[in-house]
């Protein structure tokens, strides 16, 4: 199965690392206790277009990392990028490329399918419908 791409705000990243969620170790961050890893890039997610120029670039509701934000001529600047006449508010975080699967070696061991085991590191023995209600509840739990 392919693995999707994540955004993290810096907020968010500061409560999983207070509450042990995740590790981050330079630019790779791996979720504790499943061990999945990703390669985190500084990026934003554009919340809203404010100079009320349009959104002609429709990046309303997308993700783009620094590089790409300059690519196409934006400026970062404290929770905006100005590209043009257009501002935008923005998020700042990381987008979390995956870099491969989990490990599956306990699960395999002990017969479960690996969201079956990490569930059940997590402490949580209801059965998920797939990696998206895993992530799902990763994501609930760190609230």
């Amino acid at each position: 199965m392919a693995q999707n791409r994540l955004f993290v705000s810096q907020e968010t990243l500061d409560v999983w690392l207070s509450n042990e969620r995740v590790s981050v170790d330079g630019e790779i961050m791996t979720l504790k206790p499943e061990g999945q890893q990703f390669r985190l890039l500084t990026a934003v997610h554009f919340l809203n277009e404010v100079a009320n120029g349009g959104d002609e670039q429709h990046l309303v509701g997308k993700v783009k990392d620094v590089a790409q934000v300059e690519g196409f001529g934006g400026e970062l600047c404290s929770g905006s990028v100005i590209l043009g006449d257009n501002a935008y508010e923005v998020v700042e975080g990381f987008v979390g490329e995956p870099l491969g699967p989990i490990a599956q070696a306990d699960a395999l061991a002990s017969g479960q399918d690996l969201a079956a085991a990490a569930l059940a590191a997590a402490g949580d023995s209801a059965q998920p419908e797939g990696e998206v209600d895993l992530l799902a509840r990763f994501f609930l739990s760190s609230r």
